[in-house]
């Protein structure tokens, strides 16, 4: 038996641009790669981390090397009249010997099986009958029609585009309207129903509209999809977050946990875990949880920049990449008083009439002493955020600004709205000039109250012992 078990599927090269075909270059290898994931015997880099290599001339050396993996998959795409020629090699890294090789022509109606058909082959070369038992459990949703599955292909290749970066809204409106038509095709698939649930909450969290209308929506189809399958990871993982962002990260943090003990070679449920820990103030849980995916896959992000800042460690924040997180690295730079350098970090942004941009603008306004403007555009935004760790950053701002009432008053939201990271509070700095205000005693033993509950609940579900933590 082989003991290769880390494995990176590439974007398909497209041998001739065709606009019907071209989104399957990342969508089909992105399906293959969740298809894989599934199976405790087997890490499958994210497709993240896949997007990152070309697969025109792969340099195995290299992805062997950066991805930390053993096996490649890499492949082409051809247009061929009404069908498509897809030719896949399954390769050693970083030797280069093909382990399996194969070229078949499909309609578009056949994709389904194309996927099916890869994983079985990848499982079978690497002469796992584990990863066979687990993938033959694992073939519970499919789709019921090939339209159903085109629609969902396409939706996952759009949200795979931009992430949260992007400058507005379109690309997740037609995501939106793909996962729609595919569960109105195909009512029974589950993870069009989750990945519809996901693309409801981040449109609400960054583009919100209409009095939280999306994250009603997103909470109904995450229900769904986990009542069609209960054992679905992705549905349970992006449940999490909305759970998070929902005031309910105990309950997310114990769940991933519960997940976490059945799955624990699946990097994202821990990746999970870094977001809900720190909203609990389980600060030491988040990093360890974020060293846990770095063992995996040292290649997927997580929130852990987040995390260090709670630790105060604003030396590291600032050394993160400026694409990532520009408004997270701009405040580490207040914090350590380089002033030039903050605001240098969130200049020449692409606009957007998002609620990012603005929290850029409300940033760079602070840092620049312009507390008209910042007050202005806090103002703006708070009432429509719903992600209670970003007011929480903009109640940090009020507090620079010495507007001690509405920074207090905006505390009382952070905590009741499910942000409690009680050891981060207690050492913030920034905090220091509202510290002798009665109400935000109050507020902050409250928010010590929950987070002694989250540890407890955490302590109860296990937590420590998936994270490898000494009890303390």
């Amino acid at each position: 038996m082989r003991s290769v078990t880390r494995l990176i599927v590439l974007p398909l090269r497209v041998l001739r641009p065709d606009a019907e075909t071209d989104f399957l270059a990342f969508s089909l290898p992105d399906a293959v790669a969740s298809s894989l994931s599934a199976l405790d015997s087997l890490v499958v880099r994210s497709s993240i981390v896949a997007a990152k290599f070309s697969a025109e001339a792969p340099d195995l050396e290299q992805i062997a090397a950066q991805a930390d993996v053993d096996i490649v998959l890499v492949g082409s795409l051809l247009r061929a009249g009404q069908g498509l020629r897809v030719t896949l090699q399954l390769l050693e890294a970083p030797g280069g010997t093909v382990l399996w090789s194969h070229q078949t022509q499909v309609s578009m109606g056949d994709l389904f099986q194309l996927q099916d058909e890869v994983a079985r082959r990848i499982v079978e070369a690497l002469a796992s009958p584990l990863m066979r038992q687990e993938l033959a459990e694992t073939r519970r949703d499919t789709p019921a029609t090939a339209q159903a599955y085109e629609y969902y292909l396409r939706a996952n290749q759009l949200c795979a585009k931009g992430g949260h970066t992007r400058t507005d809204a379109s690309e997740w409106q037609l995501a939106e309207d793909f996962y729609r038509r595919c569960v109105d095709e195909d009512p029974g698939f589950a993870p069009a129903w989750a990945q519809l649930g996901h693309v409801y909450r981040l449109t609400e969290k960054y583009f919100p509209s209409d009095a939280h209308h999306h994250l009603a929506e997103a909470e109904a189809a995450l229900q769904r999809a986990l009542g069609l399958n209960p054992d679905l990871s992705m549905a349970h993982k992006l449940y999490a977050f909305l759970d998070v962002e929902q005031g309910r990260a105990s309950d997310a943090a114990v769940r991933l946990v519960e997940q976490a003990r059945e799955r624990p070679t699946d990097p994202e449920l821990f990746a999970g875990l870094v977001h809900a820990c720190r909203y609990c103030g389980l600060l030491d849980a988040s990093v360890a949880a974020h060293d846990h995916v770095q063992r995996l896959d040292a290649k997927m992000p997580t929130s852990v920049v987040h995390t260090h800042w709670q630790q105060a460690d604003y030396e590291r924040v600032a050394g993160t990449e400026y694409r990532r997180n520009p408004t997270l690295v701009a405040m580490a730079w207040m914090m350590l008083g380089r002033i030039a350098d903050a605001i240098d970090a969130v200049a020449n942004l692409p606009q957007s009439t998002g609620v990012q941009w603005k929290f850029v603008t409300a940033v760079s306004a602070t840092a620049q002493g312009r507390r008209e403007e910042a007050r202005a555009v806090i103002d703006e935004i708070a009432p429509v955020f719903v992600d209670p760790e970003g007011l929480f950053y903009l109640t940090r701002l009020l507090a620079r600004l010495g507007e001690t009432d509405g920074a207090v008053a905006l505390f009382e939201r952070v905590v009741n709205e499910g942000f409690y990271c009680y050891p981060g509070f207690a050492s913030d700095p920034w905090l220091d000039g509202l510290r002798a205000h009665p109400d935000f005693k109050r507020v902050l033993a409250h928010a010590h109250a929950r987070h002694k509950e989250a540890v407890a609940a955490f302590r109860e579900a296990g937590g420590e012992d998936v994270l490898g933590l000494s009890p303390t």
